[in-house]
């Protein structure tokens, strides 16, 4: 049992690294992905759900701070959108166990591939491209993050994959910007349900402490990535990404179910 149990943390520790340069490199976390491995490691859905969001914060803290030292976070979003993600987050976490998280999961992967499906479209402005007040940007905004942040708390991801797209194609936000301020609201979010879950249904701080500093290392590797790859190929990747994982969601909440 000791073996197979160091043999699942070397598992993870590569996972984690690969999934979290990848995911850097396109203002993704991945957390999905590993999620599955978490359930089969501690035979918990709940705790694995805190514990994805704990390592998944690290990944997006090393993401985000390449992003920021290189101008690509826009701060009012990063607080308009990352306020009300954490309160979601907060709430969602506490409401957990009344949650079907394989059903939300599906909905979630539809989302997923309907929103990558989409985002290598651009919408053409229509001429009557007016500016809209503050007040309704700090509204669309809010109701974002705290959409987003309630989903991620429940399902034990930080849906920075649903985020991304919402932000380029309904906030309008050029797509490496997008990508770095992404990666930091999804810091904050994960940051505020992996705490509340701490506090409430427990997380296995044994594996964080374990897979984190690779996860780490991923994501601060990947997030020097973007710098290399122009608009619109990165839009496509980000697209591929994005319906490759809602895919992924689909499969693994429907055999669960």
């Amino acid at each position: 049992m000791y073996s197979t149990n160091i043999l699942v943390l070397v598992l993870l520790m590569v996972a984690s690294f690969f999934l979290s340069y990848f995911g850097a490199s396109v203002g993704l976390v991945l957390g999905n992905i590993r999620l599955p491995l978490l359930v089969y490691a501690l035979g918990s859905s709940v705790n694995a759900t805190g514990t994805n969001l704990g390592i998944s914060i690290v990944g997006a803290l090393g993401g985000s701070y390449f992003h920021m030292r290189e101008g690509r976070v826009n701060v009012r979003l990063l607080l308009s959108i990352g306020i009300p993600s954490m309160i979601g987050a907060m709430f969602s976490v506490l409401a957990l166990s009344y949650v079907r998280q394989d059903c939300a999961k599906i909905l979630i992967g539809l989302m997923l591939i309907y929103s990558g499906s989409q985002l290598t479209k651009p919408k053409e402005s229509k001429g009557n491209n007016r500016e809209r007040s503050l007040r309704y940007s700090l509204f669309r905004e809010g109701a974002i993050g705290i959409v987003i942040g309630a989903l991620s708390g429940a399902v034990g991801l930080m849906l920075s994959s649903i985020r991304l797209p919402a932000m380029i194609r309904v906030l309008k936000i050029d797509p490496k910007e997008a990508i770095g301020t992404n990666l930091a609201i999804s810091f904050v979010t994960g940051l505020s349900g992996t705490l509340t879950s701490l506090l409430v249904s427990g997380t296995n701080l044994l594996i964080i402490a374990t897979v984190a500093p690779a996860t780490l290392a991923g994501s601060y590797l990947g997030a020097r990535f973007v710098t290399q790859v122009n608009p619109l190929k990165l839009r496509r990747m980000l697209s591929y990404t994005l319906m490759g994982t809602g895919c992924f969601m689909l499969v693994e909440s429907i055999q669960s179910l």
